[in-house]
């Protein structure tokens, strides 16, 4: 029958006091079940080993167990795998990812997730905001949330009520006039200053702008289509000015415009909009993103009296009082002045 028994034996090292077991009879191989400096712990293995016997079950699984170095997943590898599968997801949703990803590890990667506290949210928060502007850190917070939810930690601490954000300040946005956009087309790389125009001339968002493939222009009826953006009424066309889309068309041979060839390839948040900061510095402008090239074209539309619907449908806008509560106040600016 199966035996656990204790083999005391003085070593160089000291006293050692060494578990064995058999799984039968004296037929059966002796195994080892572990050495202790102590007959307490030795007494302890041994009564774990017995149990499993007794239960029929062979301990080594259960030693293996108790000896094998756990695997452990950090914030790090956790972070690396969510993004690896967010399939269902736009490019440019991955591109944030990756940017927060890059902060985000620096303050928490080499902590297991269901170690990470309220505080050390709260405290990831503190940091960054040293950094980052009150509407960027909900997007950093954001990404937080759906990374521990990924590891199934719960209660996630980044849901907690307790951490704390800073208050957002309302500011009227300040679109670049006219003669701006210019100096900043000017001063850009060539390889953006054509992308910096089509923001300018259709309010697209960058994201979009990234995403566009040969195969979402149309020449004949001078649009693009949207077929890539945050929510359904993202997918749309773009009305496009004919010399915009000739400047367009001229970039690519006829012959290698195949269907998915992206028209403005590595055309994202960081590359359009460091080229147009760096523009802007270099031009002596006042400091410009991306998204300020829609502010003015929705903006000038309303001052030019275009249907607020046409203005809603061309930018992607759900509804119509998003446009006008987000953009008729840029218009009074820009009446004033």
């Amino acid at each position: 029958m199966a035996s656990c028994f204790i083999v005391s034996r003085t070593t160089t090292s000291g006293r050692k006091h060494v578990v064995r077991y058999r799984l039968g009879g004296r037929a059966y191989p002796i195994e080892h079940g572990g050495s202790f400096p102590t007959l307490t712990e030795a007494k302890t293995r041994r009564g774990l080993i017995a149990g499993e016997l007794a239960s029929g079950r062979n301990p080594a699984e259960l030693l293996r167990q108790l000896t094998e170095t756990p695997t452990v997943r950090t914030f790090h590898d956790v972070f690396d795998a969510f993004v690896a599968s967010r399939v269902d997801v736009a490019e440019a949703t991955l591109e944030n990812y990756r940017t927060h990803r890059t902060r985000l590890v620096k303050l928490l990667g080499s902590q297991e997730p269901h170690a990470i506290g309220w505080q050390d949210v709260q405290g990831a928060v503190t940091s960054l905001a040293g950094d980052l502007a009150a509407s960027s850190l909900r997007g950093y917070l954001g990404t937080l949330r759906l990374v521990l939810d990924y590891a199934d930690v719960d209660p996630n601490p980044a849901r907690d009520r307790r951490v704390k954000l800073p208050r957002i300040d309302s500011e009227i946005p300040t679109p670049p006039t006219g003669s701006d956009v210019a100096a900043i087309v000017a001063n850009a790389p060539r390889k953006w200053q054509l992308a910096i125009r089509l923001l300018e001339q259709t309010g697209m968002r960058v994201g979009e702008l990234g995403g566009l493939e040969w195969g979402d222009v149309d020449r004949s009826n001078l649009r693009l289509r949207i077929s890539s953006g945050k929510t359904r009424a993202a997918r749309r066309f773009v009305a496009v000015p004919v010399w915009l889309m000739e400047e367009i068309e001229a970039t690519c041979p006829p012959d290698d415009r195949t269907e998915s060839r992206r028209v403005f390839p590595g055309a994202n948040k960081n590359t359009v909009g460091n080229a147009i900061r760096n523009a802007c510095r270099t031009a002596g402008t006042a400091a410009y993103s991306p998204h300020d090239l829609r502010h003015r074209y929705i903006s000038l539309k309303i001052k030019e009296g275009v249907p607020v619907t046409e203005i809603a449908a061309q930018v992607g806008h759900a509804r119509t009082s998003l446009t006008l509560d987000t953009y008729a106040h840029v218009l009074v600016e820009e009446t004033a002045s």
